[in-house]
């Protein structure tokens, strides 16, 4: 048995790394299994270093991540389950991006500034109508007024907040 010493395996880990790399990823087509076989393959290789019989470190290692490739594909973890067209709407993401909801919170906000530089009463109508999501019908319960007088000035908001908002614009 021939002993290596550590610098002279770390020179062997900077020859052939490259080449475990490809050899790996020959078997797996994922990088990331290729580079976490890769570096199974030379820990194993440190480990076993005693078993080296000194002649061709290349061959020893290829032999090494070829198996290690092997049982990668072997494994039981790495199957993965096919899903059926059927199943995908089980794992549907519904979520909005980050931008859509910076964009909402914004849109949400401006309009809360909008509504609150309204004047009385229509200030109110607006900002229960619009940010808060309450219906009239629910605020002329709430508030004793007129369903109609609320209407009303709620359709008087709406025309203000579009010269405010067409304001803004400019």
């Amino acid at each position: 048995m021939v002993v290596i010493q550590k610098n002279q395996f770390e020179r062997y880990v900077k020859q052939y790394g490259g080449l475990v790399i490809t050899i790996c990823f020959s078997f797996t087509r994922n990088y990331f299994d290729a580079e976490d076989i890769a570096q199974q393959t030379f820990l194993t290789a440190y480990k076993k270093l005693n078993r080296f019989d000194g002649k061709n470190f290349k061959a020893w290692i290829t032999k090494i991540a070829v198996n290690k490739c092997k049982d990668h594909i072997r494994s039981s973890s790495r199957k993965a389950e096919k899903l059926t067209c059927e199943d995908y709407i089980y794992i549907e993401d519904l979520k909005n991006s980050p931008e859509e909801n910076m964009l909402a919170n914004y849109s949400i906000r401006k309009i809360y500034e909008l509504c609150n530089k309204l004047n009385e009463p229509y200030k109110t109508v607006a900002v229960n109508y619009f940010c808060r999501d309450i219906k009239l019908s629910d605020m002329a319960r709430n508030t004793g007024e007129n369903l109609k007088t609320l209407q009303t000035r709620l359709y008087r908001s709406k025309k203000l907040l579009k010269i405010l908002w067409e304001e803004e614009l400019i």
